[in-house]
């Protein structure tokens, strides 16, 4: 496989497994912790997955990556995040 494939398969398996990891602690310690993960991953695993991300492929310069914090900003990056 191609460089390419295999950094963005990286990246979604980075962004989806630990989803798939939350769902299970509520699982078995309850919702309580389930939005507590929920909201950790929201907030500040995924901005600092798609920062690192974008910054790797060079489509955003280190002074914007605090940009990625304000909600529904890296949906201005969707394309490059999922398929650059």
């Amino acid at each position: 496989m191609e460089d390419k494939w295999l950094n963005r398969i990286g990246f979604w398996m980075l962004a989806i497994v630990p989803l798939y990891l939350v769902f299970l602690i509520s699982q078995f310690y309850g919702s309580f912790w389930f939005v507590t993960f929920l909201l950790l991953y929201i907030v500040i695993y995924r901005p600092i997955l798609h920062i690192i991300r974008l910054l790797k492929l060079g489509v955003i310069e280190e002074k914007d990556a605090w940009k990625f914090f304000i909600p529904f900003y890296q949906t201005k990056y969707i394309k490059e995040l999922w398929l650059g």
